[in-house]
């Protein structure tokens, strides 16, 4: 079984494909918001930013040694007079966050890129290069809530931002009440406010994109 733990977007990027298909779970959408909050919160871990209440604040202007995240401190630093938390989720997810993701896992060999021809053109898609590495994160939540066991500040998130997508429905189908209970309580002690603040805009946004499909 693979013990790797990837950088929190890319570990919600495997959580969110079948991992025998490589069939993502998720619409487009939904994953693109997914993955915008996943790199604002790694860059919170690399403390380059506080988040709070619905504002972005830029700690240190230092980039980070590995570019998904350096590119987006950059991009925060150059339009630093946007400062609202759902603005830089919208705007990251506009497929931003997923090429930035899909990029950093291509370079690691973790997923490949498939192109499919059709009457409206050639589409492209990445997935998982081998089902154990896409499916343990997903496998890594459920095997702590299970068994009662801690999880560390990104695991927490990660675990936040599958509730937040509703990747939850998949990935965590099997926790009984009481297991789902553990990890509700985890997120609601244990993650800290600046991270809640950002997993809760996540599900907003999501919520809207939802409603807006709707419409």
């Amino acid at each position: 079984m693979a013990t790797t733990q990837l950088p929190l977007a890319d570990d919600l990027y495997l959580a969110a494909h079948d991992a025998g298909r490589g069939r993502c779970l998720l619409t487009p959408a939904t994953l693109g918001l997914g993955l915008a909050a996943g790199l604002l919160g790694e860059l919170v871990f690399w403390r380059r930013l506080e988040l709070y209440d619905d504002q972005v604040t830029v700690l240190d202007e230092r980039p980070t040694p590995e570019p998904a995240t350096a590119a987006v401190l950059q991009q925060l630093l150059l339009e630093s007079h946007h400062r609202r938390i759902r603005d830089w989720i919208a705007f990251l997810a506009t497929g931003v966050a997923t090429e930035l993701v899909e990029r950093r896992l291509a370079r690691a060999g973790l997923v490949r890129r498939v192109e499919k021809r059709g009457l409206l053109g050639t589409k492209v898609r990445f997935v998982p290069t081998d089902p154990a590495t896409a499916a343990w994160p997903g496998t890594r939540i459920r095997i702590a809530a299970t068994r009662g066991e801690l999880l560390d500040g990104p695991d927490l998130v990660l675990a936040g931002l599958v509730l937040a997508t509703g990747l939850d429905q998949h990935v965590l189908v099997t926790l009984e009440a009481r297991e789902r209970d553990h990890l509700f309580d985890q997120l609601r002690r244990r993650m800290p406010a600046t991270l809640q603040h950002l997993v809760g805009h996540a599900e907003a946004a999501v919520g809207d994109a939802v409603m807006a499909r709707r419409a």
